[in-house]
């Protein structure tokens, strides 16, 4: 443990899906320490994905615990704020605990039931208000699965929230959402800020008897005498809303305005991008989120899904290493010996999956099979890079990156090169997320004024990948090459 110095701490949490992580910060950005764990997902053989609400709770605990065991006096910690990814499923009983497990967005039991459970929802008019679409694998959907198979849960239930409503209750003894995670329950009324009436009725429930909305970077509440106990904060610790993970994200690394992007490069490439009307992300069929509206700009997502399970079979199958060369350095490697263009290999990883790929992958060269896997992953974020910007009219803004791809030595050159502009890269990227939920907890306790003044006090060093004037020339060939060879949509 430090001694006590005087200053402000301020913890920030990204609730991830598969782990959560948490980041202690001084008032000035600096990370004094993080820590994480993972997140005990029970799977079941018919494709049902739960999460015990207590055991997730005493997860939590257990990663304050190891940030507050960093600073002098747990009163230096100002306040924290929960961040991270939503959409589980919880019913609470009238003393708020859990009548049974939270039910995960990664739960498949009601996929493509929509209709069958809510005959009377109408989907476009639950995407305009929601600002999601409406599908079969999120909270609206398990409503209707608990309300028809799980009568004795239903009943019993007084509460109908999600799993961190239950951890703000936890921590100060106030049930909320904020505004941005709150989409993901799509029985908010976005542009109203209020819960939809309509729907509550198609429920048959009463605004009570869910969680209070409210903005992100609001105080909630005070750390409970009984959550001190738990976590070692002090009682009295300021409690703070976050947001969904990708908005906090683009709150530490400063995407605020049209034209900028945040790019998240993981198991699903993730663009966050800022919109002025949020007309313009439902006219796009995009995610949206709050962000900063109303005084400023809603937010709009799009992703490649789970396009890094398509190309880790390519890198299985296609590049592999019998020397023991870590797999992802081998990758790397072998893309920056490749030229621009593959030598003509060209990769679709939704139109060409492996299997139906292998004859083409058997007669090309590791180097062009990596290089083309690196190429058409951007292409293809160019694409909906180009449809974005034509609904918006915007064009010039700050592209960071952040995710594995950013420790490649090749990849975001690419990337830089086709889109043509530069590309930044945090040195905290990895904790973006967190840093978001960090800046939240400044603004809700007053260091910060707002979001940009937060960015300002917090924000990291960069590195900052240039396009190359000749490459991006060469690639701006191969790229209308590759709309028409797939045909995308221009």
């Amino acid at each position: 443990m430090r001694e006590s110095t005087g200053n402000e701490y301020l913890i920030g949490f990204d609730l991830g899906t598969s782990a959560m992580k948490a980041v202690l910060s001084d008032a000035a950005g600096t990370i004094v320490c993080q820590a994480s764990r993972q997140v005990e997902l029970l799977r079941m053989d018919d494709q049902r994905v739960e999460i015990d609400a207590e055991c997730y709770f005493e997860n939590v605990c257990s990663v304050i615990k190891a940030l507050v065991s960093e600073v002098g006096t747990p009163s230096e910690i100002k306040a924290i704020s929960l961040s991270g990814a939503s959409g589980n499923t919880l019913l609470l009983d009238e003393n708020y605990r859990p009548v049974r497990n939270a039910i995960s967005w990664l739960d498949t039991r009601t996929a493509g039931r929509e209709a069958e459970l809510w005959s009377d929802v109408d989907p476009e008019r639950v995407y305009r208000s929601a600002g999601w679409p409406f599908g079969g694998t999120f909270p609206l959907a398990h409503l209707g699965w608990l309300k028809a198979s799980d009568p004795d849960a239903w009943g019993r239930a007084r509460y109908f929230t999600m799993l961190n409503d239950y951890l703000y209750h936890r921590l100060c003894g106030r049930l909320v959402v904020d505004r941005s995670k709150a989409t993901t329950f799509y029985l908010q009324d976005q542009e109203a800020s209020t819960w939809n009436s309509e729907l509550l009725a198609v429920l048959g429930l009463e605004p009570g008897r869910l969680s209070e909305l409210l903005a992100s970077g609001s105080i909630c509440g005070e750390v409970t005498p009984e959550a001190a106990k738990a976590t070692g904060l002090a009682s009295g610790t300021r409690v703070v809303t976050g947001s969904f993970d990708h908005p906090s994200a683009a709150r530490s690394t400063g995407v605020f305005g049209e034209g900028d992007l945040l790019i998240s490069a993981g198991t699903s490439w993730v663009v966050f991008a800022p919109i002025k009307s949020r007309e313009t992300g439902l006219k796009g069929r995009m995610l949206i989120d709050p962000f900063l509206s109303p005084a400023g700009c809603w937010g709009s997502m799009f992703a490649l899904t789970a396009v890094a399970e398509k190309m880790n079979v390519y890198l299985k199958q296609c590049i592999a290493s019998t020397n023991g060369e870590p797999l992802f350095d081998r990758f790397n490697r072998l893309a920056a010996e490749a030229p621009p263009g593959a030598e003509g290999l060209s990769i679709e990883l939704f139109q060409q999956p492996y299997e139906e790929n292998k004859a083409i992958a058997a007669t090309a060269t590791p180097a062009n099979i990596a290089r083309a896997l690196m190429e058409g992953i951007v292409f293809l974020m160019r694409n909906r890079v180009d449809h974005l910007m034509r609904l918006t009219g915007s064009h010039a803004g700050r592209i960071v990156l952040t995710g594995g791809p950013t420790k490649s030595a090749v990849w975001p050159t690419i990337l830089a090169d086709v889109l043509n502009r530069p590309v930044a890269i945090p040195e905290t990227g990895e904790h973006a997320g967190a840093m978001g939920a960090v800046l939240l907890a400044g603004i809700g306790t007053g260091i910060f004024r707002d979001e940009q003044d937060g960015y300002q006090r917090i924000k990291s060093s960069e590195r900052i990948i240039e396009p190359d004037v000749e490459r991006s020339r060469l690639y701006e060939a191969l790229y209308r090459e590759y709309v028409e060879r797939y045909g995308l949509d221009e």
